[in-house]
């Protein structure tokens, strides 16, 4: 799938280098994201490092490196789980290879619910499902749309775990000394007017949110400020803006 598919169809019928074909692709879709200033140009000048870098090594390391001529499930198993973690690890450092990663990003710019991994599967289908012309061998096709599958499950995966956030709604009498807690974690939160559902009473609400590998630690240290809170930790995802950062 991917510009990478394209480039091995291309391959396959004319014999133009697999590498060279990735950064033809990719570099112009870069070019419209300087102009337009998508992205940072630090992710740019990422990105065309890892493209040129990718291209280079595919190219060199293709003749050298045996053919696996083993279980063809297994390999497309494995094959997308490789490819999901390292496009994930290179998305995680803010940087792209390219193709058909680079669109997903673009589109996740401009409709956040998106995910990369879930939009890079669906236009790597429809390219596995045209490569059917030129192969007419539909077990390769259907091993390879296993392949795009998996490396969309693994980034997703990968990229939701990296980004983990937790949720902290806390609802106290301690409302000083449980801000106090948050201060100490160097951890941002919201106080809202609240009203009790049984005694209508006015009560403060502390609404705060941190890494998810911060949130038992917080959550221990209010019960033991106060054993009658009531906690609520849920998990959040797609957060941005301040100490977050932004998406890039």
């Amino acid at each position: 799938g991917g510009a990478s598919g394209i480039a091995i169809l291309v391959n396959y019928v004319t014999g133009f280098p697999i590498g060279v074909f990735c950064t033809l692709f990719s570099l112009p879709l870069l070019a419209i994201v300087w102009k337009k200033k998508i992205f940072k140009p630090v992710f740019v000048g990422k990105a065309v490092c890892s493209i040129l870098l990718l291209s280079l090594m595919t190219d060199l390391l293709e003749p050298i490196l045996p053919h696996y001529q083993g279980n063809p499930l297994l390999a497309a198993l494995f094959a997308g789980a490789f490819l999901g973690v390292g496009q994930g690890m290179v998305y995680l450092g803010t940087s792209d290879t390219g193709g058909i990663t680079l669109i997903g990003l673009i589109l996740q710019r401009k409709f956040p619910q998106l995910h990369v991994g879930t939009v890079s599967s669906g236009i790597n289908c429809i390219i596995v499902l045209a490569s059917g012309i030129v192969y007419r061998n539909i077990e390769s096709i259907l091993y390879a749309i296993v392949t795009v599958y998996v490396a969309g499950l693994f980034m997703n995966k990968l990229i939701s775990s990296a980004n983990a956030k937790g949720l902290i709604i806390v609802m106290s009498e301690c409302t000083d000394r449980i801000r106090c807690i948050f201060l100490e974690e160097k951890e941002g939160i919201t106080i809202l007017k609240g009203e009790g559902g049984y005694t209508s009473e006015t009560q403060r609400v502390i609404m705060g949110a941190a890494d998810k590998a911060d949130c038992a630690r917080i959550q221990r240290r209010i019960q033991r400020e106060d054993p009658k809170a009531l906690i609520i930790v849920s998990e959040a995802s797609n957060i941005s803006g301040k100490r977050f950062g932004q998406m890039i």
